[in-house]
């Protein structure tokens, strides 16, 4: 694919939102962009009963497989409360800080299945005395939502919310200067919409050039090119599925944390610097396996193809958890992404591109 190709793709998939948990939307819009490269070879995708979407192409041997995963779901929040004044009270649905949650525009899915327009409330700073202005911790169990309802039968009858009922942080998705870069992507959810495309751009890569007239790959592992749910709540969703499955092996596609600012915990990722390959998450609780990750970086060595090195301390993946939790043997790319779990965040093509390459190169040597 080229860069307008893969822009298409990730449009596509943007166009539906999927909060942890309510993933289908999302998950056909992956369905229909992977049935346009895989109905050629007459492959199908399917679903599980934890609702993560998946594709096997079959290799020679029978006797091993190896899944690359990208995960469906987005960071957003849950309704707790509806006060008497019709305001609402939230819970977080993955994680996030209340400092830049101020003025934020989200959406809530309401009991008839449509999305409400709600805003976070916070004190602006024409109403905020000098001793609040710094230092001041905010937490998001403490914060409201304004949708328009001046009492709580309003938001119930007219507004149809309910506790329990779902939102997601509202914005715009698409090249972030148009007219002047072709390559430089900005909206919410990119973690993981990146990943996502990345993993239909992986799917043409191995469809045209590694499988046979009958849709089996040349190599001897079987590959499962899986979508899966409920990341950002726990790795439910690739737990299930490696678990369920006969899975030697797994690569996690994801973002890289591109966050060389002041008092950041960061491995000097750059944000045109090539996929990351990530060796330790969540405060050194979390290591990938080592051999593997070595020889994903000869690969990159061997093809010429750029890449970069990383370890991130605030963050947990589907990879982490297969290693962790179910001893399979994983490593985790990571496309470069900056302001993640923030609205927008900021990545490239040229990253969901070069990812999708370097996984290519890899499982091109599985002979």
């Amino acid at each position: 694919m080229d860069l307008k190709e893969i822009l298409q793709t990730i449009l596509n998939l943007a166009s539906t939102r999927a909060p942890s948990g309510l993933e289908k939307a999302r998950g056909e819009k992956y369905k229909e962009e992977m049935l346009k490269i895989l109905e050629v070879k007459d492959l199908k995708v399917q679903s599980d009963p934890l609702g993560n979407y998946y594709a096997r192409l079959k290799g020679t041997s029978g006797k091993k497989a190896i899944a690359i995963l990208a995960h469906i779901d987005e960071i957003g929040g849950t309704i707790r409360k509806i006060k008497k004044n019709g305001f609402l009270e939230f819970s977080r649905r993955g994680g996030y800080e209340g400092r830049w949650l101020v003025s934020r525009k989200i959406l809530i899915l309401n009991k008839e299945g449509k999305w409400i327009n709600g805003v976070i409330t916070g004190r602006s700073a024409h109403s905020t005395p000098d001793k609040l202005r710094k230092g001041e911790f905010i937490d998001p169990l403490e914060m409201e939502i304004y949708i328009g309802a001046n009492t709580k039968e309003e938001a119930l009858d007219e507004y149809k919310i309910h506790v329990g009922s779902p939102f997601v942080f509202s914005g715009e998705f698409g090249l972030l200067n148009p007219n002047i870069n072709q390559d430089i992507i900005a909206g919410y959810s990119m973690d993981n919409l990146a990943a996502l495309a990345c993993l239909v751009v992986l799917t043409q890569k191995l469809v045209n050039d590694l499988t046979n007239d009958f849709g089996n790959l040349k190599i001897s592992h079987d590959v499962y090119l899986v979508a899966t749910t409920r990341e950002e709540i726990g790795t439910e969703g690739a737990y299930y599925f490696v678990r369920n499955n006969p899975i030697e092996k797994v690569i996690a596609i994801d973002i890289g944390l591109v966050a060389d600012f002041s008092n950041s915990v960061n491995s000097d990722i750059k944000l045109k610097g090539g996929p990351v390959i990530i060796w330790q998450e969540g405060r050194g609780g979390g290591v990938l396996d080592y051999n593997f990750c070595t020889q994903l970086m000869n690969v990159a060595e061997k093809n010429s193809l750029p890449y970069q090195n990383g370890v991130v301390e605030f963050y947990g993946s589907d990879a982490g958890k297969s290693q962790k939790w179910l001893g399979v043997p994983s490593a985790l790319i990571g496309i470069p992404t900056m302001f993640s779990h923030n609205v927008p965040e900021v990545s490239t093509l040229s990253g969901i591109e070069a990812a999708a390459e370097l996984i290519f190169q890899y499982l091109k040597r599985l002979k």
